[in-house]
């Protein structure tokens, strides 16, 4: 199960399937919205310029629990995947695997 996020939910905008990095990150995307039903993305929106808005929130519905997924610059490695537990690689397909776990699924790749 995963943790619920304290405080307010601070969330960026809707990452639509349209929606691009640049990166192997838009293709972790589209097979997590293939395998997860209902799985909603958001990007968070700096405030600042300088700020890094590589930060996905990643929840099904409308609910508060999410996983985290930080990037490389335009989607690309290294990532970090964070619920109940954290995932750093710089595989796709193990951030795929990793999401799937903290949704409660189980992916065979």
């Amino acid at each position: 199960m995963m943790q619920r996020m304290s405080g307010p939910v601070i969330r960026g905008r809707v990452w639509g399937p349209a929606d691009r990095s640049g990166g192997v990150l838009d293709d972790v995307f589209v097979d997590a919205r293939r395998v997860v039903p209902g799985l909603r993305v958001e990007r968070l929106q700096a405030t600042h310029p300088g700020d890094d808005d590589n930060v996905y929130f990643l929840s099904v519905g409308s609910g508060t629990d999410c996983i985290q997924v930080d990037s490389g610059q335009c989607g690309q490695a290294p990532f970090i995947v964070e619920g109940v537990t954290r995932t750093d690689t710089s595989d796709p397909a193990e951030v795929l695997a990793a999401i799937c776990r903290e949704f409660g699924l189980h992916k065979d790749l």
